[in-house]
């Protein structure tokens, strides 16, 4: 069974439990959602899954919603994981639980709405994403280097840039030879590097001579925008080893789409191997 990513809705309303599902469901095609309306049905599915983010409201049938967060930090598989309060009075009741703050990860005013709490969570679940991912980018054209690193900048990407692929490989076998495994979650690399070597060979001498797969090191390929006559090499850059490819000149909201994407495959990879 493959590993995925979750999300857990808690609230006593079964129209605001729709409401929830329906619009992240629209937003977030994949990951998937569980909706419980009671304690007792969030803390099973919490023994039983890992939860990317879990939200909850304070007024339950069966518990205090404190009560079920105790027990979920304390027990199964989300000690650590996000978990949002949803509430009406949130002001007052932050001011008197003090022995909560390192147990909830942050508070969502209910009066805000249902929209309001799906783009919270699919910011938090972006932001998350990219802070913690690690990026490596091979690209000798200062002018595209600079477009691109201000993109991953600006979304808080950790990532190393270099300009010759040859020194790229060399950091590449050291950080296998560091960590027994590859740290960097993405490689980005521009299909024209330099005489001696493409962005075709990199990714092949990734794939076939330092033995990182699809799933140990997912690649991006930047290409240009083929001419009105010209069709895309599509044989080219998926038989070189690559995962997804993007033409130049790359836009914020495409690369950090293309990179989310690739993150989650390294990301479902490390899950499932332990």
């Amino acid at each position: 069974m493959l590993y995925k990513r979750r999300i857990l809705i808690v609230d006593a309303s079964s129209s605001t439990r729709s409401i929830l599902f329906k619009e992240l469901q629209s937003r977030l095609a994949d990951i998937d959602i569980i909706a419980c309306g009671t304690a007792r049905e969030a803390i099973t599915a919490c023994r039983r899954f890992e939860f990317e983010v879990i939200t909850t409201g304070l007024s339950l049938p069966d518990a205090d919603g404190y009560a079920m967060i105790d027990d979920i930090r304390e027990h199964g598989k989300n000690t650590r994981s996000p978990i949002f309060v949803v509430s009406g009075d949130t002001p007052t009741r932050i001011d008197d639980i003090d022995d909560y703050t390192h147990a909830i990860t942050a508070f969502f005013d209910k009066g805000e709405g249902h929209k309001a709490l799906v783009d919270f969570i699919c910011d938090f679940l972006r932001k998350d994403i990219t802070f913690n991912a690690r990026i490596l980018y091979v690209d000798p054209s200062a002018t595209s280097a600079a477009i691109t690193t201000s993109i991953l900048e600006k979304n808080q990407f950790n990532f190393d840039y270099y300009k010759d692929p040859q020194a790229a490989l060399d950091m590449l076998r050291g950080d296998l030879a560091t960590h027994g495994r590859c740290s960097y979650d993405v490689l980005i690399t521009d299909s024209t590097l330099d005489q001696e070597m493409s962005g075709y060979d990199l990714i092949q001498t990734v794939r076939n001579d330092i033995g990182l797969d699809y799933l140990q090191l997912p690649v991006l390929l930047m290409t240009v925008e083929p001419g009105s006559e010209e069709k895309t090499d599509f044989t080219g850059i998926f038989g070189a080893g690559s995962n997804d490819f993007i033409t130049k000149p790359v836009t914020d909201e495409r690369l950090t789409e293309r990179l989310i994407n690739l993150v989650n495959i390294k990301r479902q990879n490390e899950a499932l191997q332990g």
